[in-house]
């Protein structure tokens, strides 16, 4: 029994600490920002930011001042909607995990299925030869897999 609670406990920690990594903020030679939870892949990368995870002991003031906006411009504190384009393809647990997170959150994105537009593979080519989904550009900031914590924090910087 103590080896069971041993073993749940291990789990428990082990996925508190990735759900709470930090992420990279960083541009490559082309100039298309990349927001990651990995380093840049090589020392070309430039602008890399390193976004800290930060606890959730904010001030109480903080968190009613956001409630209700999660997005806000931090310039003029207005409620702004993210420019966001999802590409997807059929069959992708991910994909699904990445829209229904983006309509819990109310945030209008455009999508499109590479499986069923042949245009959008075209598109998606232009920015990048890869053709890994779900691949989002969020406010000009490349996306690709699906992490909550990534999409929240790219959601919440501004272009």
């Amino acid at each position: 029994m103590t080896k069971y609670l041993l073993f749940l406990m291990t789990l428990v920690f082990f996925f508190y600490g990735t759900a709470n990594a930090d992420f990279y903020k960083w541009e490559d030679e082309t100039g298309a920002v990349h927001i990651t939870d990995y380093p840049p892949p090589d020392k070309s990368s430039k602008n890399v930011e390193v976004h800290k995870y930060q606890d959730d002991n904010t001030s109480t003031q903080q968190g009613e001042e956001e409630q209700g906006t999660p997005f806000k411009d931090s310039k003029s504190k207005k409620n702004k909607n993210p420019e966001v384009i999802l590409y997807t393809k059929d069959e992708c647990k991910d994909c699904d995990k990445a829209r229904e997170f983006l309509k819990s959150k109310k945030i209008p994105f455009k999508e499109y299925n590479m499986d069923k537009d042949k245009d959008a593979v075209a598109q998606r080519k232009e920015i990048d030869d890869s053709v890994d989904v779900p691949f989002a550009i969020i406010n000009r900031t490349q996306v690709y897999g699906f992490s909550e914590s990534v999409y929240n924090r790219a959601l919440q910087l501004t272009p």
